[in-house]
């Protein structure tokens, strides 16, 4: 049975058997990985709460038919902070659970480990109105469905936007219309995430062009995942 090492985010885990329990991590190099920690739900197992997830981790694994087994786990960073502000946490859970989704198993994709760990740390540092909704428009963008916001995704007219369609992809114009009512600052902030501006955007305080962009970062990533997100809670439906 070969061993490896590899740096990887905790995505999730459930239990297993009397004692152990199956960790999802999503790896620099090896893709997601589907692991069991033996032991970890003992009371005097060391390494349990070094694979809660969000953890950025270093760990040795032994691979496996069906699931690989941990060895060794190093403690990276276990973005504290998250764990001690509510809502961040709630954002931090949603960012793993929509990686978790997107990603297959044992599928190299260092873009998305590098996605996720850059948030994470940028989340565990502060705190913004548009964190969770700027890593969602560009976990999307990755998965090769950029919005199109410079022109109508129906006609192709470049004149005034006034509409977002998740399902389509992109902004319509009045003529064809379809979607959630969008304002030219919301469709400005956009392009700021999806442009290279993000610092900007992660600058703003909230207001109601902020709201907006929020709620479309929801609506527009369920569409994609097909499924709700359970970390964001069935009452509090916004970002």
């Amino acid at each position: 049975m070969s061993t490896y090492r590899d740096h990887a985010i905790v995505l999730g885990s459930h239990k297993f058997g009397e004692a152990d329990r199956v960790v999802v991590l999503l790896s620099q190099t090896h893709g997601k990985i589907r692991a069991v920690a033996k032991g970890v739900r003992k009371t005097k197992s060391s390494i349990g709460a070094r694979l809660e997830p969000m953890s950025h981790v270093d760990l040795s694994l032994r691979s496996g038919r069906e699931l690989d087994t941990v060895d060794q786990v190093r403690l990276i960073h276990p973005h504290q902070n998250l764990r001690d502000d509510f809502d961040r946490l709630r954002q931090g859970l949603a960012m793993v659970e929509a990686v978790n989704k997107v990603t297959p198993d044992k599928d190299p994709v260092p873009h998305l480990y590098e996605l996720l760990s850059r948030a994470l740390h940028a989340l565990n540092e502060r705190n913004s109105p548009l964190m969770l909704a700027a890593f969602f428009w560009r976990l999307i963008s990755i998965e090769g469905q950029t919005p199109q916001l410079d022109e109508c995704v129906g006609c192709g007219e470049s004149g005034e936007l006034s509409t977002f369609d998740v399902v389509e992809g992109g902004a319509h114009c009045a003529s064809c219309g379809s979607g959630l009512p969008v304002s030219s600052r919301a469709l400005s902030i956009l392009r700021d995430i999806l442009g290279g501006r993000m610092n900007d955007a992660l600058a703003l305080e909230e207001s109601p062009a902020v709201i907006e962009v929020n709620n479309l970062a929801m609506e527009a990533m369920e569409a994609h995942l097909e499924r709700r997100l359970k970390s964001l809670g069935v009452f509090d439906r916004h970002l």
